[in-house]
């Protein structure tokens, strides 16, 4: 027991706990419906974007954090803030149509699609380190932009596609890369991005009922 203990905080860097407190803060704050989760997502990307880049070598989670996450928190502050400056809750919660959630699954299949193919060149242009797990992190990084895009637009699939991609991140490509901290922040995710799936849903509920409440 002692010697598994050992090599597991033989592998926490400073850094990577830091990323993953200030990340799960984000998480929390989302779910709980609360506008100051952008502030904590945006430390958090810039440290897992310099992480994933330098340490890891996941290109495509790595421009996902800098190029997407960190413009998409001031992006998310300013939509949930519009209309209402005195509450988190100023943009409702909505679900997307049927024809909409085709439309973003075959948008998830084509971003992942286009890194898988599109990276290599890059990586090989600028003479980079291999990439890993090329495959799982393109899908992933789909996953997450278009699951970050409805947190933004607070659509109730959001959090489906969260739990899809942090299932992943838990269960294969963080163990893989041996990053324990990140392996159980994940986990967290997984737990917490169900309970904002529960949360949002009753929220979105509420706001039917009260839009049919108020016709009638």
């Amino acid at each position: 027991m002692p010697e598994l203990w050992n090599r597991v905080t033989a592998e926490i860097s400073p850094l990577e706990l830091l990323a993953a407190v200030t990340s799960l803060v984000c998480v929390y704050l989302t779910v709980k419906n609360n506008i100051w989760n952008w502030f904590w997502g945006l430390i958090g990307s810039v440290l897992y974007g310099y992480i994933f880049f330098r340490v890891s070598h996941l290109y495509a989670n790595a421009g996902l954090q800098l190029l997407y996450f960190v413009p998409m928190q001031f992006v998310g502050y300013y939509v949930w803030l519009k209309g209402n400056a005195a509450k988190d809750d100023a943009l409702p919660v909505t679900a997307l149509t049927v024809a909409e959630r085709f439309r973003w699954s075959a948008t998830v299949a084509g971003l992942s699609v286009a890194l898988f193919y599109g990276l290599p060149p890059v990586i090989a242009a600028f003479a980079l380190p291999a990439q890993q797990l090329s495959a799982l992190d393109c899908f992933t990084t789909g996953l997450s932009i278009a699951a970050q895009f409805l947190q933004t637009y607070k659509k109730f699939e959001n959090w489906i596609l969260w739990i899809v991609a942090d299932l992943v991140y838990t269960f294969y490509v963080f163990p893989q890369l041996k990053m324990p901290i990140t392996t159980l922040l994940y986990a967290v995710f997984t737990i917490l991005a169900i309970t904002g799936a529960i949360d949002w849903y009753q929220l979105m509920r509420k706001t039917q009922t009260a839009q049919v409440t108020g016709e009638d």
